[in-house]
Parts: C-alpha cells; structure tokens; sequence
C-alpha cells in the first residue's frame, strides 16, 4: 500500500467542508478506481462521448 507523506500543522482557523477530499483522493489513487470504473461501465457508442471514470 502506497502511504502519502502529508504534514498536518495546527492552526486556529475553522476546518472547511472539503478537508475530506485528500483522503477520498488518496483512496481513489491507491485502489486504482479509474481504471475499475472504466472496466465496469460499458462504452458509449458515440465516437466522442468521455469515458465514465472522466465525467463530471
């Protein structure tokens, strides 16, 4: 398992709502979910359509 190497500091301001994305990034990264999504979402059948692990 690939560990990231983040410093947390301590700081007097109010944490946002987003502090929990670099956690869900990180799961994302190591489990290799792109790839999965892709294997399990067929494809679309226009020649310029985006894949699944790439849609927002």
């Amino acid at each position: 398992m690939n560990i990231l190497n983040y410093k947390l500091d301590t700081i007097n301001e109010l944490l946002t709502s987003r502090i929990g994305l670099i956690t869900l990034a990180h799961t994302i990264r190591v489990l290799d979910l792109s790839k999965t999504i892709d294997q399990r979402f067929p494809a679309s059948g226009s020649n310029c359509a985006f894949k699944a692990s790439t849609f927002n």
